[in-house]
């Protein structure tokens, strides 16, 4: 469960192996049998659909919007251009290098809304809008033409990489990537990936540009994946593995474990004296904590003011060092309340039990080491009670 915990996690795996995937196709499209070429072809309107379709039910209305733009902005890349001049045909191919990343940064900073409610209907006429204009601008050769010319500026006089792509485009889809990494979380890292395959595309040439969307929709449907993952067993207020998680790491214990139970003292004061805002901090703060609890320990949110802490391997000889530790850290560090112009101490008890010929299931031990986190709040609290 941890190393699968590690690599799901990890929002930069899955963007790197895609667009490593996407990247060796194009450079080898030898490697793509020729019954399966369609695939490559269509497989960025499959990708969109499927994403669009999965971020739906989710009710991930952000994912829904990318997916669409990305469909969108390829239908009119490998489109027949019918309808269009040349110069109209240009203008909304280099429209597209400016179009999406301005929005996937934009979203990248804004919070979820879903997709059936005002807000989430709002994005979506907000995109149809600004394809309806791309449109009507594509429509005019003249101003089709001066709209290119304007977009496919050069900041000096390049070749080769520095002149595949306008350079302001570059600026934006540089800015847009950074600040997309920056969040350091799974949806907005696909985002960022998004771009970069787009733009690495644009530059190898506009044969490749479908291998471009590929990569584009395929990371972030692995961003969506990933952020459905968290949303079922990562606790949002903490960032902890949650209780679904527990259940996961229980079932793949071996023979020798140890588990303890921790909870807040006096919580419940802290949130009826200083609010539930400050009960949050109180919270986040042990959190931040048991990440690093040591020893092998592996730290979950059990619930409330409860978490859990499982040492897979361990017996209690070797998890009541780190667990110790991790008492008199939580007790040394104090929380500033700038509303009450004062600042705060936080301590915790911790029961905890290792699996014996008394208590061989999991849960049971859970349970044991639940009555010892009892007898620590009755024998004063801020202890650790084996």
């Amino acid at each position: 469960m941890r190393r699968a915990y590690s690599i799901i996690v990890s929002a930069g795996m899955a963007p790197v192996l895609i667009m490593g995937a996407c990247l060796a196709l194009a450079i080898s499209p030898g490697l793509v049998p020729g019954e399966l070429s369609g695939l490559v072809r269509y497989g960025p309107f499959l990708l969109a659909m499927l994403g669009g379709a999965i971020a739906w039910w989710f009710n991930r209305g952000r994912a829904v919007f990318v997916m669409l733009l990305l469909l969108i902005c390829y239908w009119l890349l490998v489109g027949n251009g019918a309808g269009f001049s040349p110069d109209g045909l240009a203008f909304l191919r280099i429209a597209t290098l400016y179009l999406i990343p301005i929005n996937l940064l934009i979203l990248g900073f804004t919070a979820e809304r879903g997709v059936l409610n005002p807000r989430g209907i709002a994005r979506m006429l907000v995109l149809g809008l600004q394809i309806f204009v791309m449109l009507m601008l594509a429509g005019q050769p003249d101003v089709g033409s001066a709209l290119y010319h304007l977009l496919d500026t050069r900041f000096f006089a390049s070749t080769g990489l520095m002149g595949a792509m306008p350079h302001p485009a570059m600026v934006v889809s540089f800015v847009a990537i950074v600040l997309l990494l920056i969040r350091h979380k799974p949806l907005e890292t696909s985002f960022a990936a998004a771009i970069i395959a787009i733009d690495v595309a644009t530059v190898m040439g506009t044969g490749i540009i479908q291998y471009g969307y590929l990569a584009a929709t395929g990371v972030v449907l692995a961003g969506l994946a990933q952020e459905a993952w968290r949303m079922a067993f990562v606790d949002d207020l903490t960032g902890l593995p949650g209780r679904r998680a527990l259940g996961h790491a229980m079932a793949e214990l071996g023979n020798q474990y140890a588990i303890a139970m921790l909870d807040v003292d006096h919580f419940k004061k802290f949130n009826d004296t200083y609010g539930h805002d400050v009960g949050d901090i109180v919270l986040k703060k042990v959190a931040r904590e048991l990440a690093r609890v040591g020893g092998g320990g592996k730290a979950f949110r059990y619930g409330g003011e409860e978490f859990t802490v499982v040492f897979a391997g361990r017996g209690i000889e070797k998890a009541q060092g780190p667990l110790e530790a991790l008492r008199k850290r939580i007790a040394e560090n104090k929380i500033v309340i700038p509303e009450k112009n004062k600042t705060v101490s936080v301590t915790i008890s911790v029961g905890i039990s290792e699996r014996d010929e008394d208590a061989t299931d999991p849960w049971d031990v859970l349970k044991r080491a639940d009555q010892k986190l009892y007898e620590a709040k009755q024998a004063g609290r801020n202890r650790v009670v084996s």
